[in-house]
């Protein structure tokens, strides 16, 4: 009797925190914002996941994340991380009717010994290379596709326009360096659903802008601080250490000396530099953050010469890619750009981001070609049921 009344109890409970949550499609939808406990200040890229299973989000640009998961998992826990950040875990039931519950992350890091410069330099450059060398083993060495959201926000004056949009990645050959125009011809991509927040009137609103988020992703691609037949134009040093889910992360802070198109892929860069973490466990980033100021800016592309186009003064751009491990490899979970400058006298700034919602690396679908263009119409059902988590293939 007693057993019998304790499993009534426990049903009851159960219950009484499934029905606390938001409901979409028979889902259970925890939202919130992740911010730096210290600062204030939103984390973007912060993962989330449901530990058991693969289902999981990054929270955007300011911090905020939804997670839908199926009602079975109400009692589960949920693992919040980010570099640089002390590993939080929640029962999902914490999130019962808070819409708006806030995630505070701690910044975790410690110090590093003295070295002369010249044996600092020998370090940083020595653990680069390291990171190239590990690319085939820690990285996804065959062909694949990346399925995610991304999303371009631009602003001036009083005009925003937004445009969001479900993107498919084909890789033919993965994770391999090789020179930039065989990178190119096997990284190619595809639009499948698209909104915005007010109709395109312009050539530019269908512009898909997607290369720029390509280019970021810088252990798949050239023209950045892991080019080693470039690392005498950079200058290395070791910002501190930090932790990562247990692991031991070294943040090496490098500047462009000489910034060009060779190094830091833009035409007209002035300067350029940036802070990579790379796990001294397998040799893997885990994050890069780059800023860069240029005397211009293309529309179609941080890697194209602007013609005959209006030109721009104070660009500056910071970028920020972060990878996650899935299984035994790591793949692109995410990039960030924020950029700005004049037009004439009139102040832009826009955002663009992409999260990786899925993964396939077993019968990848095939693309041909790249999307340059688009002009789909909005699918207002498939926009209603739309949710960013990841999910596995």
């Amino acid at each position: 009797m007693a057993r019998k009344t304790w499993m009534l109890c426990l049903l009851f409970w159960i219950g009484t925190y499934m029905t606390g949550y938001a409901q979409q499609d028979d889902k259970l939808v925890l939202r919130g914002t992740v911010i730096d406990a210290q600062t204030q200040e939103p984390i973007p890229f912060a993962n989330l996941g449901l530990l058991g299973t693969v289902a999981g989000v990054a929270s955007d640009m300011d911090g905020k994340f939804e997670l839908s998961i199926p009602p079975k998992y109400a009692l589960h826990k949920v693992r919040v991380s980010a570099v640089g950040y002390a590993t939080v875990e929640y029962k999902a039931h914490e999130f019962q009717g808070n819409p708006d519950f806030i995630i505070r992350l701690r910044p975790v890091t410690y110090g590093i010994g003295e070295v002369d410069v010249y044996g600092q330099l020998l370090i940083y450059k020595k653990m680069l290379q390291n990171v190239v060398s590990h690319i085939n083993k820690n990285y996804i060495s065959t062909p694949y596709n990346y399925e995610g959201y991304f999303k371009h926000a631009f602003s001036r004056v009083e005009e925003e326009k937004v445009k969001e949009a479900t993107v498919t990645i084909y890789d033919a050959e993965g994770y391999n360096r090789t020179d930039v125009e065989t990178t190119f011809k096997n990284i190619r991509y595809k639009y499948n659903e698209v909104r915005r927040n007010q109709p395109a009137v312009s050539v530019f609103d269908g512009l898909t802008c997607i290369d720029d988020i390509l280019t970021s992703d810088i252990v798949r691609h050239t023209r950045n601080v892991l080019d080693i037949v470039n690392s005498r134009d950079y200058k290395l040093t070791g910002k501190a250490k930090t932790l990562y889910e247990g692991d031991s992360v070294q943040i090496i802070s490098y500047t462009a000396v000489k910034p060009s198109l060779s190094t830091a892929g833009i035409p007209s860069v002035l300067t350029y530099s940036g802070e990579i973490y790379i796990n001294l466990k397998d040799f893997a980033v885990l994050k890069n953050v780059v800023n860069i100021t240029s005397r211009d800016f293309n529309a179609l592309g941080r890697q194209l010469i602007a013609i005959d186009e209006e030109p721009r003064s104070e660009v500056k751009t910071q970028i920020t890619t972060t990878y996650k491990k899935l299984r035994s490899v790591y793949f692109l979970s995410g990039v960030n750009i924020k950029y700005s400058y004049n037009e004439g006298k009139l102040p832009v700034e826009g955002s663009m981001e992409f999260v990786t919602t899925r993964v396939r690396m077993t019968e990848p679908q095939i693309i041909e070609g790249r999307t340059y263009y688009e002009d789909i119409r909005e699918n207002e059902n498939f926009w209603n049921r739309y949710s960013t988590y990841f999910e596995e293939e």
